[in-house]
């Protein structure tokens, strides 16, 4: 036999607030009731009410974010102190405040794009290029493209080849190259045909296909690098006593600034990589203005870090800048090293 299922009705002669709460049924006055803490004033939620509710769930869209990104920005370091003293009330809670920002960051990543470099493997040579479109200081309007096999029009007569890391012609390579997929297919067969079949398609198709695997690991190789750059500050600074949740909770708050800078850096016009590159290649009449004002979010970038350390942890400025040193260095080789093995990862088992 089946029951057959009711839909609930508000009763419209229902009075609020009520005598008895709705939930525990204990006798209740005023707006919430002093058991169980459920709300005494009840209300239908609109479909405004209802996204707001979402979105302030999983993104930190309080008015106290105002005042969080404040301490963020131009108190390195104080956020984390209130916290640790246990001011918590005022500022957006670390982890929150850590997913926040790099969710707006890959958003600017997805909606902007960012121009990676490209391992190459060409002629028997391997190294790296860099592909990237400018507009010419001298003759304004005037575009081209430099990489380390296609040649600029920099608004000269002739082409000038401006980029290219590739190493000399190594008649080794091949031969590297060979032992090196022996190794992989005495693991693992299936691995060493994909990783052939990778290397067979056309250059396009492998950078876009080495494109697409780094900016689909880097969210977690961010995340998973950011218990370690705790575990390096308690290295650092083990002569704290502090514990290792102390320095989670600076770690948070140094990536969530470093999430906000690159997020500018990434909706800047200007590309910091290709100032570097111009100014090697003795080239920077080809740099624009915003190229020069990318400068400004990676220096503050840089010398956040050890004003953050001295006001969390202390110290002489000449040990801060060495440990910010290690710290920083040792981090982003992690980072590095870690979106590669996914890379090579992702090759090997789907080639």
């Amino acid at each position: 036999m089946t029951s057959k299922l009711h839909p609930v009705r508000v009763d419209p002669s229902l009075s609020w607030p009520a005598t008895h709460c709705p939930s525990c049924l204990a006798d209740a006055s005023g707006n919430f009731c002093a058991t169980c803490g459920e709300t005494l004033r009840p209300h239908l939620p609109s479909a405004g009410e209802f996204v707001h509710e979402f979105i302030g769930h999983y993104v930190a869209l309080e008015g106290k974010l105002a005042r969080t990104l404040k301490q963020l920005l131009f108190m390195p370091g104080r956020l984390t102190v209130d916290y640790l003293q246990g001011r918590r009330l005022p500022a957006i809670a670390p982890l929150r405040l850590y997913l926040t920002l790099s969710l707006v960051m890959f958003a600017m990543i997805k909606w902007c794009g960012v121009e990676l470099p490209q391992l190459q493997l060409k002629n028997n040579a391997y190294g790296v290029s860099y592909t990237h479109t400018f507009t010419s200081a001298v003759k304004p309007g005037r575009t081209g493209t430099a990489t380390a096999y296609v040649r600029a029009f920099d608004g000269a007569d002739d082409p000038t080849a401006l980029v290219n890391f590739t190493t000399p012609s190594d008649q080794s390579v091949p031969e590297q190259i060979r032992a090196a997929l022996a190794l992989l297919g005495s693991v693992n067969q299936a691995w060493m045909q994909n990783v052939q079949a990778f290397m067979a398609e056309p250059q396009e198709q492998q950078s876009r296909k080495l494109n697409h695997g780094f900016l689909a690991n880097l969210p977690y190789m961010l995340i998973g690098a950011l218990p370690l750059f705790a575990v390096y500050l308690k290295v650092l600074y083990r002569g704290s006593r502090r514990k290792y949740g102390e320095h989670l909770v600076f770690a948070l708050h140094a990536n969530a600034f470093a999430f906000l800078l690159a997020s500018v850096m990434v909706a800047l016009p200007g590309n910091v990589a290709w100032l570097v590159i111009a100014a090697v290649q003795h080239e920077l009449r080809l740099v624009s203005l915003w190229d020069y004002l990318q400068l400004l979010p990676l220096v503050w970038l840089l010398a956040y870090l050890p004003v953050a350390l001295r006001r969390v942890y202390g110290g002489a400025r000449l040990a801060t800048a060495a440990k910010w040193g290690v710290l920083l260095t040792v981090h982003v080789l992690v980072i590095a090293m870690l979106t590669v093995c996914a890379e090579l990862i992702g090759v090997a088992g789907h080639g």
